[in-house]
């Protein structure tokens, strides 16, 4: 998923076999350029992936198995490099700090990662962290939520504009919207 002008991603975790929650929140928030999926139900991504149109990227869970198809993590281009993992090999329930390393080895500006059901948007030391709660089972917070990622290229300032929101399935507002300036540069060859 190279990315260019803009682009619109539905970052969606824990969804746990709760598919009319996915379903209904994926359509609320069209139109998608893809959709992140970031473990517990990978069973869910394949069942979505013959009910949208759109490309769908996701990664094994704790409750999933690791596959070719579903690996534990994966990284690509959206313009700035995303990191999306589980996040449960990297014990985030204990802090980010070895999913910030983890990150930093590919190179990423933005990680995405699931595994403590709690939807948060962090800009921390140069890197934003985007965990988009849960569809199934929330924590910290009544609404079950997806969270909304979009990245706009902003050649004025050399750089992607990019905007974090948090939504209920209906795709209302959950809290506030976040929005941070990653500068465009060159990034690893990895991918």
């Amino acid at each position: 998923m190279e990315g260019c002008g803009s682009v619109r991603l539905c970052v969606v975790s824990d969804t746990h076999r709760h598919r009319h929650e996915l379903l209904t929140a994926v359509k609320s928030l069209q139109p998608l350029d893809a959709i992140l999926h970031a473990g517990d139900e990978t069973s869910d991504a394949e069942w979505l992936a013959a009910r949208v149109d759109w490309p769908i990227y996701s990664v094994a869970g704790n409750w999933d198995m690791v596959t070719e198809k579903y690996p534990l993590e994966r990284v690509f281009n959206s313009g700035p490099r995303i990191f999306l993992t589980h996040g449960h090999m990297l014990k985030v329930k204990e802090g980010l700090e070895l999913l910030r390393q983890r990150a930093q080895e590919w190179d990423a500006q933005i990680t995405v990662y699931g595994h403590t059901h709690q939807a948060i948007s962090i800009w921390n030391g140069g890197m934003l962290f985007i965990n988009p709660g849960s569809l199934s089972e929330p924590r910290g917070r009544r609404e079950r939520t997806c969270a909304l990622l979009e990245i706009f290229d902003n050649s004025k300032t050399i750089s992607w504009d990019v905007s974090v929101s948090h939504v209920t399935i209906h795709g209302h507002i959950a809290g506030s919207v976040l929005k941070v300036a990653l500068p465009q540069h060159a990034t690893g060859s990895r991918s």
